[in-house]
């Protein structure tokens, strides 16, 4: 694993990573349609893989304030610090775990409450120290050690679920399969890191400043969850009563179509606080270029999608699903929404304007819940929930870039880490 080196080699290391993260994970969503028994156990495997996955949606806050806090400092004498605030993350964690199961176990994970609480605990307590270490191992620009903690955890769920998929294994081993890799990863990279690691950096900010600026960026991840990650789970949950090869259909055309957008965004979300927003520096006019960019591409996809989606849908699921293509255009245009919404986040986030990153995400999160509440039909329902939350969400952050300009980071104590 290569000590701290240029951006440009950074970047490259992380993209590398994030192609070969993305394309495992595609490789198991394209694999579960066709190989898993029925409709009914495809749409299960989606919700726990939703629900495990917007809890990771929320934690990655944990490692964004980490990245922004932590800096290269040597021979640091090792405290507490991060210590103390992990585990009292992993405590939360674990209850929020067992509420989840207890309100919800049954919709998420057919069975045991008891069994989805446990599987959800173990998943997200090992995603939680993996996001402080990535945090961590951002601010000391380690990138081949980020690198290799991506796909080490995405190697070994593909094996796993691939096994667990020739097996006909019971959705239960399968959630334990989507969870347990977070903590065999953390494992193997902390053994050979972690004499790289221990007193060789600091936070700039004392504990109770780095918990409560971490709380606000996880209650922004978490609400961004909801429009990334969380959508199959709260499709799942608001329309149990759909039939399955209905929600089936939607659930696999948001996994194949969002992903490819949002995923890469969301994974070079550390590394644009890290070497792109540094200090709070945003170049207004670049932001909006890139943002431009984004959308035009994107809206090019949409069109694209309307022909082409449906049959891709069809055969990947050989045969099962059908969908109408103008529904595969909306899920593509929002995707591209929120893919706007991650590049503008880590620019607030650098900018310590974490009230304002909060509020985009949460409007949008509230809007997309109601907007599956309403009244009317599921697809309309579903098309409103996917495009107008998270176009409102980004026109908020928008503004708030454009009337407080980001700027060097206020002075704060610095403690060491």
């Amino acid at each position: 694993m290569a000590a701290s080196d240029s951006t440009a080699s950074g970047l490259r290391a992380v993209l590398i990573a994030t192609a070969i993260v993305g394309a495992l994970g595609y490789a198991i969503q394209l694999l579960a349609p066709a190989l898993l028994a029925d409709e009914s156990v495809y749409v299960a495997f989606s919700v726990f893989w939703s629900t495990l996955y917007l809890g990771v949606s929320a934690m990655s806050g944990v490692q964004q304030e980490v990245t922004r806090a932590a800096h290269p400092a040597a021979h640091e004498p090792p405290n507490a610090v991060l210590r103390t605030f992990t585990l009292a993350a992993a405590g939360v964690v674990v209850v929020a775990s067992a509420v989840v199961a207890l309100v919800f176990g049954g919709r998420i994970l057919p069975g045991s409450a008891v069994v989805t609480g446990v599987v959800l605990a173990v998943g997200l307590v090992g995603y939680l120290v993996v996001a402080v270490l990535s945090g961590v191992l951002y601010g000391l620009r380690l990138w081949g050690a980020i690198a290799w903690l991506m796909i080490l955890d995405a190697a070994i769920r593909a094996v796993l679920l691939t096994v667990g998929f020739a097996l006909q294994l019971p959705i239960g081993w399968l959630a334990l399969l989507i969870a347990v890799p977070f903590v065999l990863a953390f494992g193997i990279v902390w053994l050979v890191i972690r004499r790289r690691v221990v007193g060789a950096f600091r936070l700039d900010v004392p504990l109770g400043r780095f918990a409560a600026h971490a709380w606000g960026t996880v209650g922004a991840a978490a609400a961004s969850g909801v429009l990334i990650t969380g959508l199959p789970m709260l499709i799942g949950i608001t329309a149990a009563g759909s039939p399955p090869e209905t929600l089936g259909a939607l659930l696999l055309t948001i996994t194949l179509t969002r992903a490819p957008i949002v995923v890469p965004i969301i994974a070079l979300q550390s590394f644009l606080i890290s070497a792109v927003f540094r200090g709070g520096r945003v170049r207004t006019a670049r932001l909006i270029q890139i943002l431009a960019a984004l959308l035009a591409v994107v809206a090019v996809l949409a069109v694209a999608a309307a022909f082409i989606g449906p049959p891709i849908v069809s055969w990947v699921s050989a045969g099962r699903f059908e969908i109408a293509g103008w529904m595969v255009s909306v899920v593509v245009l929002s995707a591209g929404l929120v893919a706007a919404m991650s590049v503008t986040s880590p620019a607030l986030i650098s900018a310590r304007r974490h009230t304002a990153n909060l509020v985009g995400w949460l409007v949008a999160a509230l809007l997309t819940i109601g907007a599956l509440l309403l009244p009317v039909d599921a697809s309309t329902g579903i098309a409103v929930a996917l495009t107008v939350p998270a176009f409102v969400g980004l026109v908020i952050q928008a503004i708030a870039l454009t009337r407080h300009p980001a700027k060097a980071g206020d002075p704060s104590a610095t403690v060491t880490a």
